[in-house]
């Protein structure tokens, strides 16, 4: 699978913006008489804007041909926003797991206590959805959306600089702008594949 941030190297790559996204499912119905009734489905996703800074246009180019290559929404990379590595939390790069939880379930107990703070991303090192931090009190982490694979004690957390997100293209086009100065801009739409 092919990494975005190899695309110009660890330094060129970085995001200048991103627009975290984040997508449930839910059916609201309200009676006559005022009754609500709300329900959620599965298959919470986040999605991104990706805005990269001005480019030079060789960079630029780079840039555009691994988009194309993507074949639209075809095929799936994985990419690591700085803005999304950097946490709230003292949490490492890997964190371990005491006991975890099975499918569904919103929190697991890590090995750490309170390393981990609300906003901050994270995903478990058997599978490949992204989680956001909600609470964290002691050893409990909770988190949303629920786990669509389980984890045990002999997985870790993954996290700062050992983050990414496995994402395909949302939608079918993409354009970039080039200006006589030979820079350009470049924005995109991503969403989770998992």
């Amino acid at each position: 699978m092919a990494d975005f941030n190899d695309i110009l190297g660890s330094d060129a790559t970085d995001i200048q913006a991103v627009e975290l996204i984040s997508f449930q499912p839910t059916v609201r119905t309200q009676s006559l008489s005022g009754r609500s009734q709300v329900r959620t489905f599965g298959g919470q996703l986040f999605s991104m804007k990706i805005t990269m800074p001005p480019l030079v246009a060789s960079d630029l180019r780079k840039v555009y041909g691994f988009l194309v290559k993507q074949k639209g929404g075809f095929s799936s990379f994985t990419i690591a926003p700085h803005n999304l590595k950097q946490v709230g939390g003292g949490q490492g790069n890997s964190e371990n797991i005491s006991s975890g939880g099975a499918i569904g379930a919103t929190s697991v107990t890590t090995a750490g206590s309170n390393e981990f703070a609300p906003g901050d991303v994270f995903k478990f090192n058997n599978h490949d959805k992204t989680y956001m931090v909600t609470t964290c009190s002691g050893q409990t982490l909770s988190f949303e959306p629920g786990l669509l694979t389980a984890v045990t004690g002999s997985h870790t957390i993954k996290s700062k600089a050992d983050y990414f997100m496995t994402v395909r293209l949302d939608g079918d086009t993409f354009t970039y702008q080039q200006g006589n100065d030979g820079f350009g801009t470049i924005e995109f739409d991503v969403i989770e594949a998992v």
